[in-house]
């Protein structure tokens, strides 16, 4: 019963994050080599979470917290597509230069949040499945602020350098900073 729950609640972010890379994110100069890896990784990641999953033996409290970050998971992710489905950001790995900066919706509290709901559901996987899924997902999520801090470097070099300064000192890059969040 745990395993069939923790499959369906795999499913919805699963759905979204791949639904994202086609229906969402701009890539006009074709998909990234290194996001067609990020893609396959992703896709090993999920392929072994499932796995475990199904050969392995979770308990209630790790069911319970695996389907409360991939709710949470999923409810940022759209939260961040809603927010920027005007005019949406650029795949991962993209060379394009920075053309907009969001501050509204998640962009309130992190700079990332995409990337923040991405590690979300990574962390619940390894919290659910335990065992080398905590390898696949920390292999992730630091893939996640690798790609993160050589967004933010090409954001230096833009025209938006300065706004993008101010507004980098207010908000968290993955992690939301707790103290910019009283303020809000």
């Amino acid at each position: 019963m745990l395993t069939a729950l923790i499959i369906v609640f795999a499913a919805v972010p699963l759905a979204s994050f791949s639904w994202g890379l086609r229906g969402h994110f701009r890539a006009s100069e074709g998909m990234p080599t290194a996001m067609r890896a990020l893609t396959a990784a992703s896709s090993l990641s999920a392929l072994l979470f499932l796995v475990l999953v199904v050969t392995g033996d979770v308990d209630g409290v790790t069911a319970l917290v695996f389907v409360i970050l991939a709710c949470a998971s999923a409810a940022l992710f759209w939260w961040a597509v809603r927010t920027t489905k005007r005019l949406p950001p650029c795949v991962a790995h993209s060379q394009s230069d920075p053309d907009l900066l969001y501050e509204t919706g998640p962009y309130a509290f992190v700079r990332h949040p995409f990337y923040l709901a991405y590690c979300l559901f990574w962390l619940g996987t390894a919290v659910a499945a335990g065992g080398p899924q905590w390898l696949a997902a920390a292999l992730l999520i630091g893939w996640y602020f690798v790609i993160a801090r050589a967004e933010e470097e090409r954001f230096f070099k833009s025209l938006m350098a300065a706004s993008y300064i101010r507004y980098r000192r207010r908000t968290g890059m993955i992690v939301p900073r707790v103290r910019g969040m009283l303020r809000w």
